[in-house]
């Protein structure tokens, strides 16, 4: 008779208590996690000692899978555990011998793909090998499946679902021992091959799968705050508040790693390196730095990537001057450093390693790993193990390179052990260790009983706290986006965990109901984006909560701080060097700076001084450059000059190669593929402007930029605009009365023989909004353009007092090509108006004032104007300039006073 009943608890402190009490009566309990069974044991520990009992037998309170591998271990099988590497060396095996379809790539990415289609399909009782679908990946992996199998019995391994099995029978022949009642504690939902498991235990013992679950109230919402960052700093002095309150069960849930990441430094920041005293700060991390980030690993596998290097100096360094290296002899640094660096320094690895064994560096194991390009796994190891010992590799400075180091010589060993005999070439043995390290983390050991637990979704399940608190509850994280499973086809996928929206949405409601029973308060909290391109869409399951109407909300560090903010020594220490910095701006009388204003400036300086005077001073007069950030790809300006280049030869060519335009589409289409390809030229060996050609001219499949401009262009030499000049120059264009001296280039100038002529400034990127033009007067192209024809100063077309119009040429894609003038100018009257601003727009400038006054100015957090896009943001006091006027007012009152 099989018996399996469900227990709800109201609140996973209910549930707690009764996981102690059952412990206590020899009841066996099995917990979804190891650290909720260390929770219990805790708890029944502490009970214990609180009835001062002097001594008691260690209760059966196991982590679900640590109980099934100590049975398992104790039935003395032939079969041994599937071991990671095991799993990934005999899909390699497999693959080998398999043809893979297109676009696949052998190597341990493809099987550790394998292994987790393998692993989800087993635990939720799919059949792993049938006959074909129709679906191309999964037909091929039921093919795999079949000759992995084979090799799983010829090497005597068992999967996890098959050490269930096992155990399950064994449980059912009686071989295993049972107490009459068997509690399971904190699953959210078991997989078929669990479920299968606990009917066998049932068969013999009464099982209970008890939950602590708590339906959403109306008053629970989600706060929304501007960035990650900031709702990580604001949560954790919210933590630290209820620390000092005397609360010490608090917890901080994430769902994405890199909210960890925030959250471990706002908790250093706040600890402020206090030592770990009875009443200092403690918290606990369950997560830590992914092996393959920590910086020993990354040198450890630095001789590899050398290898691959054309001018390896950069690397050289940091692998010879990395502080887990050891320094043989004095000296040695400026001799490696003269060596490397010098004027006459080696451009190749070769050269670099000739001059450096010159000078007694022990380099020379280097050379042996370059000896082959493909050799026995084993014999890499016994090179790279070779040089990191001539090295001293590695030196351990702290807790966690101890533990990154006891991770990487244990890596060795089963690559040793599982791959040793496989022969590859550097990229692959690299690729052997990303996969070996992966899912492998650095965890500074922190102790489970602090007050403050800083965990994961599944490491939170069954944990009681006073207050939890849960970060980043966007709609991509509860519920949790659909899996990507490639090698599943659609049936499969309906039968799967996380395979459909249905099943995500169930299970996000599942997590929150358990969230809500953990803590009699749980606060939830999100941010509107990660950055400008990745914003965050709200939770569907609670509705947001706002600061006030419309606005994210938030918390001013340097007005109004609060107490627990006050730990963060950058914090401190600015508000002191602000209050300084006041004062003394208070006390200042000279305001202007010894930088005349140059008389003659480009178009695009031009700009700068218009937009903001202290942009202009801090870019051109100061010559300072933003920090260069990580691009991949093409540089927008690059892409932008070869789009002018191309536009330029094509408009100036097009009359002589297609004299029947724009009758002639087939002939223009042609010439402008011909341009194209003659601008790109060299470009095209990189695979960026392979993809960079394909957006100009499309394919079968997509549309081109350039060819939906040229239909717009064709429409418009129907009306009978022709191409007269492009990027044509003008220099020393005077500017009214204010002594400035224009320099540009007019990117192109079209003719009517009725409407007279247009002025066009091309636009990779977003054009500027006509008010910006014509209210604000801040995009000096077109004005300037306009002038500059009228008075002559283009050489091509002399002075011009006909009808003219002038606009924007858009080309940032495909489906947003646009040829728009802007409408309803009346340029013989805007021209002088706009003259007389730019007069009193210069006052300040023209005086060495070069005060920060953006226009447009920021009217809101969510329209920030002119200072949206500025480099400079933590040079200007534009926004602190109130903060300034708000304490001179204090200071009146206190002196009135």
């Amino acid at each position: 008779m099989i018996r399996i009943s469900d227990r709800i608890f109201s609140s996973v402190f209910e549930l707690e208590q009764a996981l102690v009490e059952a412990a206590s009566k020899g009841e066996l309990v099995l917990t979804a996690t190891s650290r909720l069974s260390r929770r219990v044991l805790h708890c029944y520990r502490l009970g214990r000692i609180k009835r001062k009992d002097l001594g008691w037998k260690t209760p059966t309170i196991f982590g679900f899978n640590r109980w099934i591998k100590n049975t398992f271990d104790t039935l003395w099988e032939h079969f041994r555990p599937l071991s990671r590497l095991g799993a990934l060396r005999l899909w390699d095996e497999v693959t080998q011998r398999i043809e893979l379809p297109e676009g696949l790539r052998p190597g341990p990415s493809l099987n550790l793909r394998l292994q987790e289609a393998f692993d989800l399909l087993s635990r939720h009782g799919q059949a792993l090998v049938g006959p074909s679908s129709g679906h191309t990946l999964a037909d091929w992996r039921r093919e795999v499946f079949k000759h992995f199998l084979a090799l799983l019995e010829k090497n005597q391994y068992i999967p996890w679902t098959e050490i269930l099995e096992r155990v399950g029978k064994a449980v059912a022949e009686r071989k295993i021992s049972l107490p009459e009642n068997i509690i399971l504690a904190g699953f959210n939902e078991l997989a078929n091959a669990e479920e299968g498991f606990v009917k066998v235990l049932a068969d013999k013992s009464k099982v209970e799968i008890w939950r602590a679950l708590k339906n959403p109230d109306q008053n629970m919402k989600v706060r929304v705050y501007a960035t990650p960052e900031l709702e990580c700093q604001s949560i954790c002095a919210q933590v630290l508040k209820s620390w000092n309150s005397g609360q010490k069960r608090l917890g901080v849930v994430f769902f994405d790693q890199d909210y960890f990441k925030l959250l471990k430094r706002s908790f250093e920041e706040l600890a402020d390196r206090e030592e770990r005293s009875p009443n200092a700060l403690r918290y606990n991390l369950t997560m830590g730095t992914p092996l393959s980030e920590h910086p020993l690993f990354q040198t450890a596998l630095l001789p590899l990537r050398l290898l691959d290097e054309t001018q390896p100096n950069a690397l050289l360094s940091s692998l010879l001057f990395s502080p887990y290296v050891m320094r043989p002899q004095n000296g040695w640094d400026p001799a490696i450093k003269t060596s490397l660096w010098s004027s006459d320094g080696a451009n190749t690895l070769k050269d670099a390693l000739f001059r450096l064994k010159d000078i007694g560096c022990p380099i020379q194991p280097l050379q042996n790993l370059s000896l082959y390009q493909k050799k026995p796994m084993k014999v890499w190891l016994q090179d790279l193990e070779s040089l990191w010992s001539h090295l001293g590799f590695p030196i351990s400075r702290c807790e966690t390179d101890t533990l990154a180091k006891e991770h990487l010589l244990k890596i060795l060993g089963e690559l040793r052990k599982e791959v040793g005999h496989l022969e590859m070439g550097r990229n692959e043995v690299q690729a052997w260790f990303k996969a070996a390290s992966q899912g492998i983390e650095v965890v500074e050991k922190t102790p489970e009983t602090a007050g403050i637990q800083i965990l994961n979704l599944v490491e939170s399940r069954g944990l009681s706290f006073d207050h939890l608190w849960v970060v980043g509850v966007h709609g991509r994280a509860l519920p949790q986006p659909v899996r990507d499973l490639p090698f599943l086809d659609s049936g499969e996928i309906q039968k799967v965990e996380g395979g459909t929206v249905e099943k995500q949405w169930e299970t996000g409601q599942k997590n929150l109901f358990c969230l809500l029973a953990a803590a009699p308060h749980v606060t939830f909290s999100r941010a509107i984006s990660k950055d400008e391109d990745f914003p965050f869409l709200p939770c569907p399951l609670i509705p947001d909560e706002s600061s006030h109407e419309g606005s994210p909300y938030t918390v001013d560090l340097w007005k109004e701080p609060s107490e627990e903010m006050l730990r963060i020594r950058w914090l401190r220490e600015g508000l002191k060097g602000v209050r300084r910095r006041s004062k003394k701006l208070r006390e200042t009388i000279e305001e202007s700076v010894n930088f005349p204003l140059p008389k003659s400036l480009g178009v695009t300086q031009f700009e700068d001084l218009l937009i903001c005077p202290f942009k202009f001073f801090a870019k051109n007069l100061l010559d300072l450059e933003p920090l260069e950030e990580q691009k991949v790809g093409i540089e927008p300006k690059e892409r932008g000059g070869v789009i002018h280049k191309i536009l330029k030869e094509f408009t100036q060519g097009l009359a002589a190669a297609v004299p029947d335009w724009p009758d002639d589409k087939g002939k223009a289409l042609e010439f402008l593929e011909k341009t194209v390809d003659n601008i790109l030229g060299r470009y095209l060996e990189d695979p960026f402007w392979q993809v960079e050609r394909l957006r100009l001219l499309g394919d079968a499949e997509s549309p081109g930029l350039l060819k939906e401009w040229l239909e717009k262009e064709r429409e418009r030499a129907s009306e009978g605009w022709g191409f007269e000049v492009a990027e044509e120059s003008f220099e020393e264009l005077s500017i009214g009365d204010t002594g400035i001296l224009l320099n540009g280039r007019v990117d192109r100038v079209d003719s009517h023989p009725e409407k007279g002529k247009a002025l066009w400034d091309y636009k990779t990127s977003d054009s500027p909004p006509d008010r910006e033009v014509l209210e604000d007067m801040v995009r000096p192209q077109l004005p300037a353009y306009l002038l500059s024809l009228k008075q002559g100063h283009l050489p091509r077309l002399g002075e011009w007092s006909g009808q003219v119009k002038a606009g924007y040429i858009t080309l940032k894609k495909a489906s947003e090509v646009e040829i728009e003038d802007l409408k309803n100018v009346d340029w013989e009257d805007f021209l002088p108006r706009w003259k007389e601003w730019v007069k009193k727009r210069l006052e300040g400038p023209l005086k060495g004032l070069y005060s920060a006054d953006p226009k447009p100015p920021p009217s809101s957090l969510q329209n920030e104007g002119a200072c949206k896009h500025c480099p400079f943001p933590n040079l200007c006091d534009f926004k602190a300039q109130g903060v300034r006027e708000e304490e001179g007012s204090e200071d009146l009152q206190e002196g009135d006073s």
